[in-house]
């Protein structure tokens, strides 16, 4: 191989590693505006309840969720399908319903699939009662 060749492979394989470093800075991240946790606080054991989590796309690339996997089938998250765009921001529900279980206190959590290199955990808390 000619002294040219090698400089030019050379060169040539900088320029790939270059672009893939620079692919590789691209990245989905989300930041939540009111923290991952909410309290409910004290309730009727018979209401359902909602919380609004609201994020804001962090990173570089659209933010695109798969799945949420809730902990328990008491617990459910509603959230859009569409693609988050860098700096937009968007809102995951989750809501709990917790009749027919002895009143107390529950801690619940839903894992966040994405095409973010890290799994999210929104979790919501509160104690339940039954009203006489």
């Amino acid at each position: 191989m000619s002294l040219t060749a090698a400089l030019l492979l050379t060169a040539s394989c900088g320029r790939q590693q270059e672009a893939v470093r620079q692919e590789g800075d691209a990245q989905a991240r989300i930041e939540f505006l009111g923290g991952e946790e909410y309290d409910f606080g004290t309730y009727d054991v018979r209401d359902t309840l909602y919380h609004d989590f609201v994020f804001r796309n962090v990173g570089t690339v659209p933010f695109t969720i798969s799945r949420i996997e809730p902990s328990c089938h008491c617990t459910a998250a509603q959230f859009s399908e569409r693609p988050v765009a860098p700096g937009a921001t968007d809102t995951i529900r989750v809501s709990y319903d917790g009749n027919g279980f002895v009143p107390g206190y529950f801690v619940k959590q839903c894992d966040i699939y994405s095409n973010a290199d890290t799994v999210y955990h929104l979790r919501i808390h509160g104690r339940y009662y039954e009203k006489e």
